[in-house]
């Protein structure tokens, strides 16, 4: 028989629901005020920032258990800051790695496998192209995947090509002609006439000349350089006349980048990524000409992607997982397809037209068409080896200065560097 409910009863009821109560409520608040997992994204955007970063948010809201912290590095120290961090045990997740140099942070530092952190799905990496793909590859493994890769493009100002009696609607369609408006515009309207990006070392710039000529840059495993063959050799010597007949200022590309931007500079040979922002800057100025890289001889047009890819260091458990997802949100083909319109970089995903939006901006965007029609003509940049690179490309730097002082020949300069280069590079061949 239950008794009667006294007041020391009621009490004693009252206060143990009150502390059932507050257990709950203990017991529920770190459910409900959980923090999200943070994952720490390397890069090296700037102009394109806000692009980025509005990729980033969207992400965010679209998992709002995930955070993402985008760290900026300048695209010539990033690769310092990546192994900075990363030997210090800072929080890496996602590292923007400059294309070039793959192979030397997936020997030196612990890049992880995307293939097996996929878990057995990796449907989502079938849809880059494998061109792109292949330079992040090792064996079935996937280490690397394209990010922000640009093509090298014809860029020139067409109010200038018809100051100096020029076809103001006709890009230079091989060397030859480079060369010769160059002088032309020179001499006709004492501007730069040309320029050709060469990057901080003169490494990707001497890469593409080289290439597009059928010389073999560096060897397949990265180990020897080749640029010294006839093709090579021809194609530097362009780059020398053009330094030497005054047509082309000795200057950094920042320098050069902001000569043409203002409409000071006839011809520019650069990344697609300036399209964009070359065409903010013309606005109003002058009329933009866009076109493909220029043809060397009898050569089929050949040249290597320029940019970076995205490589993985996440630890194991939650920032692997939300990593992942991140990768996996970046690579669907509407997603890379908006980074590609927004900030200039080449399309990555394959048919890219299939996409309506896709379609849609390149009929209202037609100077873009160069960029996606040479695609096709884009080949993996060369990928230095694990040892010596420094080395190797401060002699190309150097090779690059004495041409451009066009004291010798390339014929006698180019063959002088790439022995120096190899001799650099021999410690690879030794371990191998």
């Amino acid at each position: 028989m239950i008794g009667p409910i006294t007041r020391r009863t009621s009490l004693r009821l009252t206060l143990s629901a009150g502390a059932a109560l507050g257990l709950a409520a203990a017991v529920s608040a770190p459910a409900l005020a959980a923090e999200p997992t943070e994952i720490t994204f390397y890069h090296y955007q700037t102009s394109n920032y806000d692009a980025f970063r509005a990729i980033l948010d969207d992400f965010e809201a679209e998992n709002p258990d995930i955070a993402v912290k985008d760290v900026f590095k300048q695209s010539q120290q990033i690769t310092a800051e990546v192994q900075a961090a990363l030997a210090a045990e800072r929080p890496v997740d996602i590292a923007t790695v400059i294309g070039k140099n793959i192979v030397f942070f997936l020997n030196n530092t612990g890049a992880v496998d995307m293939v097996a952190a996929s878990g057995g799905d990796t449907a989502w990496l079938d849809g880059y192209l494998p061109n792109f793909l292949d330079l992040g590859r090792e064996g079935e493994a996937v280490f690397a995947i394209p990010h922000a890769y640009g093509t090298p493009m014809v860029y020139w100002n067409k109010e200038i090509f018809e100051r100096a009696g020029l076809d103001r609607d006709a890009a230079p369609k091989d060397w030859d002609e480079v060369l010769a408006f160059a002088k032309t515009i020179n001499e006709t309207t004492g501007m730069p006439g040309a320029a050709h990006l060469h990057a901080s070392m003169g490494d990707y710039g001497t890469m593409v000349m080289t290439t597009n000529a059928g010389a073999e840059y560096l060897s397949r495993d990265g180990t020897r350089a080749g640029f010294d063959s006839p093709q090579g050799v021809a194609a530097l010597q362009y780059w020398q006349d053009l330094a030497r007949s005054g047509a082309m200022p000795i200057a950094s590309d920042r320098e050069w980048t902001a000569a043409f931007a203002a409409g000071q500079m006839g011809i520019y040979i650069t990344s697609s990524a300036a399209l964009r922002p070359f065409v903010a800057a013309s606005e109003g100025k002058f009329e933009l000409g866009v076109g493909n890289y220029p043809l060397f001889k009898d050569q089929p047009r050949r040249v290597n992607n320029s940019g970076a890819a995205l490589m993985l260091y996440a630890p194991e458990g939650p920032r692997r997982e939300a990593s992942m997802k991140l990768l996996r949100y970046i690579s669907q083909k509407e997603i890379a397809n908006r980074w590609s319109r927004e900030s200039g970089y080449m399309p990555l995903v394959q048919d890219p037209l299939s996409d309506p939006a896709m379609a849609e901006y390149v009929e209202g965007f037609p100077q873009v068409r160069p960029v996606i029609d040479q695609m096709s003509q884009t080949v993996p940049t060369a990928v230095w080896p694990a040892r010596g690179t420094l080395e190797a490309q401060t002699v190309i730097r150097a090779m690059l200065d004495e041409l451009w002082a066009a004291e010798r020949p390339a014929s006698e300069i180019v063959p002088e560097a790439v022995a120096e280069v190899n001799a650099a590079l021999a410690a690879n061949q030794a371990t191998q």
